[in-house]
């Protein structure tokens, strides 16, 4: 009798261990290519900081991105940007930019880092660096209240006042490193909402059509900056395609992971037994 029910034991033992294998890194039933993988999208303003910009800063910005976890701290992140940014002068100048970019980011969750990876956290702050490439279209032109033939009469040089007053190159392309600093806030265990501040340094002088201005009828003063910097802030969600990773919390939060986990699953059950 005593072998028999050490012999149940260890199997309930065995079995139990290979469920929560199964649970934690269901190998065979899930590919460890689609573990950790999610898909995200963020909506918000611009802010631009440039050459000459006295207001009307803000303007509009949205990306899509998808992400792979690689440690239980580390992700990378690649995705496209799009929006529009624009700037006025106190001399009734103004500039207009529409772009997009393709970059690709390393991702740390600095709690999971610190303090161990814990799947059920709700709040989880992360930074993020990286950088690519952007392609952008400015255009710059006096406002309607700017009178243009007095401004070329006063200047005398036609050539140094377009140079100042007009700007339309067409599409262009620059390089870029990012900054990402943000908070994503757990709605269930597939889903989040984000909420992060992107900063893009732009190696170009041209972002906002300001290279330079007439100091006079003869002479021409470059900026001392070579680049520009965008600011972006948004507000976003983040999708995963499995609630489940391949990596476990660590002890201490392992607990909490399973009663969220169970409460789950048991309100999943539910549902089906309505149906």
């Amino acid at each position: 009798m005593v072998k028999r029910i050490l012999s149940l034991l260890a199997i309930a033992a065995l079995s139990t261990q290979c469920l929560l294998a199964q649970f934690n890194n269901p190998i065979g039933r899930i590919p460890d290519s689609q573990l950790g993988l999610s898909v995200g999208g963020r909506l918000g303003t611009t802010v631009y900081f440039g050459d000459l910009v006295d207001g009307g800063r803000v303007k509009w910005t949205t990306s899509g991105y998808v992400e792979k976890c690689m440690l239980s701290w580390l992700s990378w992140r690649a995705g496209i940007d799009a929006g529009q940014c624009k700037g006025g002068q106190n001399d009734n100048i103004e500039f207009s930019t529409t772009f997009f970019d393709v970059e690709a980011f390393a991702k740390v969750h600095f709690l999971d880092l610190i303090q161990g990876y814990d799947d059920s956290r709700l709040f989880n702050p992360y930074f993020a660096v990286g950088g690519g490439a952007m392609f952008y279209n400015c255009k710059k032109e006096p406002t309607s209240s700017f009178d243009v033939e007095a401004y070329k009469k006063k200047l005398g040089n036609d050539d140094y006042a377009n140079l100042w007053l007009y700007y339309d190159e067409g599409m262009q392309l620059t390089p870029m490193v990012s900054g990402v600093l943000g908070v994503r806030y757990a709605l269930n265990r597939k889903m989040w909402l984000t909420f992060d501040v992107k900063g893009d340094l732009l190696f170009t002088d041209e972002f906002d059509g300001h290279t330079g201005w007439p100091t006079s009828s003869t002479e021409w003063t470059e900026s001392q900056k070579p680049y520009d910097a965008l600011w972006t802030v948004a507000l976003g969600v983040q999708y995963r395609f499995h609630s489940v990773t391949k990596y476990q919390s660590t002890s201490k939060y392992s607990r909490k992971s399973y009663l969220q986990n169970r409460r789950i699953y048991e309100r999943n059950a539910r549902r089906l037994r309505r149906r």
